[in-house]
C-alpha cells in the first residue's frame, strides 16, 4: 500500500479555493505514482492519499507492506502513520525528500526500509533486498539517474475526481542557489531532462485515462 501523508492547513493551503471548484486536493502525489511504475509490475498496489481520505481497515489488512513518501511539512502525519503501520505489524518503507534529508529521524520512528535519494537507482536495491527476504535496509546512491529511462507514472492509481490538476515532471536538478531550497541537495545542480516523447507519452496516458482538466 502506498500512502501519502497529510499536509497541515497553513497560510499557503488551498482549502477555500478547492471547495469552490468541488475538489479536495490541488495536485496528486507524483512521486508515489512514479515509485509504483518503477517497482515490479507483478506487485499489487493500492494508493491512499490521506489528503483525500484515510486508509480503510480492509486496506490495512490487505497490505503486506506500507510505502510512504513525504516532505518535511508532512512530518507529523507521517510519523503518526508509521506508528499505525507498526501497530498492525506491517513492514514500513520510506522515501522522498524528508527521509532523504533526515534519515535518522524516520529510522528512529520505526521505518524498516529507507529508500533514499532517487528511486530509479535505489528502488531496485530495495526490491532485491525484499526478494532476498531481508526485513530492513538503507538504500542510497551517490550518482544521479538518467531520467530518460524513467517509466510513465501509474496515473491509473489516482482518484481523478479529487484533484484540481495533474502534474508531470520534465526535469530534475537546478543550477541556481536559492538559500531556502534543498532541490540542489536532493537532485544536484545540473538539470536532467526527459525527452519530449516521454512527456507526450505521459500526457497521452492522462488523456486516455479520461483526464480533461489542467496539467
Amino acid at each position: 500500500m502506498l500512502v501519502y501523508p497529510i499536509f497541515p492547513s497553513t497560510f499557503w493551503s488551498y482549502e477555500k479555493i478547492l471547495a469552490l471548484v468541488d475538489r479536495k486536493v490541488l495536485l496528486p502525489p507524483l512521486g508515489l505514482v512514479t515509485v509504483a511504475a518503477i517497482l515490479p509490475q507483478e506487485w499489487q498496489f493500492k494508493l491512499v492519499d490521506r489528503n483525500i481520505r484515510a486508509a480503510t481497515e480492509e486496506e490495512w489488512a490487505w497490505a503486506d507492506m506500507v510505502i510512504f513518501s513525504a516532505m518535511i511539512v508532512q512530518k507529523q502525519d507521517l510519523l503518526a502513520q508509521i506508528r499505525e503501520a507498526k501497530k498492525r505489524g506491517k513492514l514500513v518503507a520510506l522515501g522522498g525528500p524528508y527521509p532523504t534529508s533526515t534519515p535518522h529521524e524516520v529510522e528512529a520512528a520505526g521505518a524498516d526500509y529507507l529508500i533514499l535519494d532517487e528511486g530509479e537507482l535505489t528502488l531496485p536495491m530495495f526490491v532485491a533486498a525484499v526478494q532476498r527476504g531481508e526485513k530492513s535496509g538503507v538504500f542510497r546512491a551517490t550518482e544521479k539517474p538518467d531520467v530518460t529511462s524513467t517509466p510513465i507514472p501509474r496515473f491509473d492509481l489516482l482518484d481523478f475526481s479529487a484533484y484540481d490538476m495533474m502534474s508531470v515532471q520534465f526535469s530534475r536538478g537546478c543550477p541556481f542557489q536559492c538559500e531556502f531550497c534543498d532541490i540542489i541537495v536532493l537532485y544536484g545542480r545540473k538539470p536532467r531532462t526527459k525527452t519530449p516523447a516521454q512527456l507526450l507519452a505521459e500526457l497521452d496516458y492522462l488523456y486516455d485515462l479520461g483526464w480533461r482538466r489542467g496539467v
